[in-house]
């Protein structure tokens, strides 16, 4: 004899921020709800001035409401625990053999909503003090930023110091930006956590 008791099937929700599945019987945990992006720039060498955001002209795999709203502007949102990772590569190698061109002391930082992160969290640099250290120096740093719905995420040029301050970048290779999110299911303050990774990449 057949049962006419069925069993409910789980649905997870389609609100992007709770991203919870819910069922009477049984009970079913938290599925993810990934938001992920990548965009770096393979153009030929790019001048970025001090105090101007680096451009990027092309884009990897993007979900959960990840995207790039301008050449230099990363849109976010669904707000969370976002890991951003960034890798710039200053070409010093245009500076030819010029001993007044050092020391070159590159240095960049994340701006998010317009306002720069604080310096210990995604302020970070390099110090070339001689013409013999010229090269190409990658500045590679990753942190994670806790991002608010409908925000907007920038990599600026921050140099004040030495009397070179323009960053230009190595051509074709080296640059990238990348951010997602993962959900988590350690609860945080009562609400359900995202871990996010953003990645920028710059060529």
């Amino acid at each position: 004899m057949s049962s006419s008791k069925k069993r409910k099937h789980d649905s997870c929700c389609t609100q992007p921020q709770s991203c919870s599945c819910s069922s009477s019987y049984p009970k079913s945990p938290p599925k993810s709800c990934p938001a992920y992006g990548n965009f770096f720039n393979n153009t030929s060498l790019v001048t970025v001035l001090t105090r101007t955001a680096f451009p990027f002209n092309m884009q990897g795999p993007i979900a959960g409401g990840v995207s790039l709203l301008n050449p230099t502007t990363i849109f976010i949102e669904n707000g969370g625990d976002y890991r951003v990772n960034f890798v710039i590569t200053d070409n010093t190698v245009v500076f030819v053999p010029n001993p007044f061109a050092f020391p070159h002391l590159p240095t960049v930082s994340l701006f998010l909503n317009n306002v720069q992160v604080p310096l210990e969290q995604a302020n970070f640099g390099l110090e070339i003090t001689q013409a013999e250290g010229r090269g190409c120096k990658p500045i590679v740093r990753d942190t994670i930023l806790s991002i608010p719905d409908n925000s907007i995420l920038e990599l600026r040029n921050i140099t004040t110091q030495g009397p070179i301050t323009t960053i230009i970048t190595r051509d074709s290779v080296g640059n990238n930006v990348q951010l997602s999110r993962k959900h988590s299911l350690i609860p945080s303050l009562g609400k359900q956590s995202h871990l996010a990774k953003v990645a920028f990449l710059h060529t």
